[in-house]
């Protein structure tokens, strides 16, 4: 997403893994995470959860900070609250599920 465009189908292989939903889902509280923290959550070692969060960085779903913590980027976080993530093209009720809280 470095154009701040991202296609609907590019999303969709995004979110289109449950590990991935998963990561979303503990990030939509607002926090920001290290790896093993989110890996923790969402019940998985963080070698396995790495690579997806590349992904989402990559496709510029969730931002990484110098630290090494991930977070998704505040212009996408609607509500932490109520954990809705808004993509533009796509909103996502990310309420959680009995694995990761």
């Amino acid at each position: 997403m470095s154009e701040g465009i991202i296609s609907m189908s590019q999303l969709a292989k995004c979110l289109g893994h449950v590990k991935r939903l998963r990561a979303l889902q503990v990030l939509a509280r607002g926090e920001a995470l290290m790896t093993v923290e989110i890996a923790e959550r969402v019940g998985v070692r963080a070698n396995t959860l790495a690579p997806h969060l590349r992904i989402l960085h990559k496709n510029g779903l969730v931002k990484r900070n110098r630290a090494g913590q991930y977070s998704i980027p505040p212009q996408f976080l609607a509500s932490a609250e109520e954990r809705v993530v808004d993509f533009g093209m796509c909103l996502l009720r990310l309420k959680p599920s009995r694995t990761n809280e």
